[in-house]
């Protein structure tokens, strides 16, 4: 159950441990925003006392600072006393899922966490769960979407495959790379995360030296991995020549033509050069 009132934002405190940091320069457009058309959804919260702690909103209360109000809308939850914690933070998840507000980091530790919250909140669930549950498909079905993954799903919209690779990522990067990467360009992309989480944490943290230092020797992972491996990372010429290539042996015998005369010149004076003819 829950109730909607209006509080005092001074009597909100904000938790540590939240997965997403709060971006001040979205906060202060959606200031700007509440200002011109006011609040249109109310942040979570809970009793704690005479004070609130908050559980989804992180973003719309800084507005609400920044925007100079002294009190916010919001929607007092009320979660089971037994699994308070594990139900708030779920909640907190699955707002931030369904607004699409993760960047691919904090996506994968959202799924992450919500495996671990919905086998502790569903025990009967993990490994695979009990052989001829109706209910869920059984344990074969269990077992192919993770345990979790058939409920994820139909809450967060992605499909049981999706989810499980986010899970598999965020497990395969050590903790030391996760909060390397938080505020990075790197954090925004899956192929990005997967490429460091598919080697070992010791080579992760030299990758990460590579791109992250105050003078870059890298500018992929991929060009990173390039260097420690002892070649030169691809230049912007080499990437063009190696799609040039791939993509004339791809073209149809007409079409490959028309290239070639496009460029008679240099391939008649290459094959002079060459003596090709003399062979």
């Amino acid at each position: 159950m829950s109730a909607y009132s209006s509080i005092k934002v001074s009597l909100i405190d904000i938790p540590d441990g939240r997965l997403r940091d709060v971006d001040p320069d979205w906060a202060e457009c959606l200031a700007g925003m509440f200002l011109e058309t006011g609040q249109k959804t109310p942040i979570d919260v809970v009793t704690s006392g005479k004070r609130f702690t908050l559980v989804a909103g992180a973003h719309r209360l800084e507005a609400a600072k920044r925007a100079k109000w002294r009190e916010i809308e919001v929607r007092v939850l009320e979660p089971s006393v037994e699994q308070a914690a594990d139900e708030l933070r779920l909640h907190e998840i699955l707002e931030n899922l369904g607004r699409k507000d993760f960047n691919a980091l904090e996506r994968c530790e959202a799924l992450s966490e919500l495996k671990r919250i919905y086998e502790v909140l569903h025990p009967e669930t993990k490994n695979g769960g009990k052989r001829g549950n109706q209910h869920t498909g059984g344990q074969k079905r269990q077992n192919e979407v993770f345990s979790f993954c058939q409920n994820a799903a139909e809450t967060t919209g992605l499909t049981p495959r999706s989810i499980q690779i986010a899970v598999a990522i965020f497990n395969g990067l050590s903790p030391e790379t996760r909060e390397r990467l938080k505020g990075t360009p790197f954090a925004e992309k899956q192929s990005d995360l997967k490429a460091l989480a598919d080697i070992d944490a010791e080579v992760q943290a030299k990758v990460l030296d590579l791109i992250l230092g105050e003078l870059p020797k890298a500018r992929t992972i991929a060009d990173a991995l390039l260097i420690l491996d002892g070649r030169d990372p691809e230049t912007a010429t080499d990437r063009v020549l190696r799609s040039a290539c791939d993509n004339l042996s791809k073209l149809p015998r007409a079409g490959r033509m028309v290239v070639f005369k496009l460029h008679r010149r240099e391939i008649v004076e290459l094959v002079r050069r060459e003596g090709w003819l003399d062979e």
